[in-house]
């Protein structure tokens, strides 16, 4: 795959991510990817260029975008996944010394690993299934 094609699939993914967000579309990234296709090798110029466009936007205080972990890992999430691979959204909790006394963490982890190593291991949130009220 083409460094163009995947830079594009890295700033599609980055904007896209306050779309994801929305309880629907953030469920699917925190359960458990269906297998695609197959995966290829690792898309790390797409995951470096979804980073960057999120650190980009962040800066320009273009709304509503934020260089959060979470933010950046929505983005690798729907990389990873659009490449095949196995990607799932973790969103993680731990004690914390600061005012809320609990520090937050998102990550993504493929294969049963993490793509980028947390700095301290943290708790995986479980959520209770959501239901959409019907109008």
């Amino acid at each position: 795959m083409t460094k163009l094609v995947q830079g594009a699939a890295g700033a599609c993914a980055a904007l896209l991510v306050p779309f994801n967000l929305r309880t629907a579309r953030l469920n699917r990234l925190v359960a458990p990817a269906v297998h695609g296709p197959g995966a290829g090798p690792r898309p790390d110029f797409a995951l470096r260029v979804a980073r960057g466009v999120i650190s980009r936007l962040a800066r320009l205080r273009v709304p509503p975008y934020r260089n959060t972990c979470l933010f950046r890992s929505v983005a690798e999430c729907l990389v990873l996944r659009w490449h095949g691979h196995p990607a799932v959204l973790r969103i993680g909790v731990r004690p914390d010394d600061g005012p809320s006394g609990i520090a937050a963490h998102a990550w993504v982890e493929s294969a049963g690993a993490p793509v980028e190593a947390a700095a301290a291991p943290f708790e995986v949130l479980r959520g209770a299934p959501t239901h959409t009220a019907r109008r």
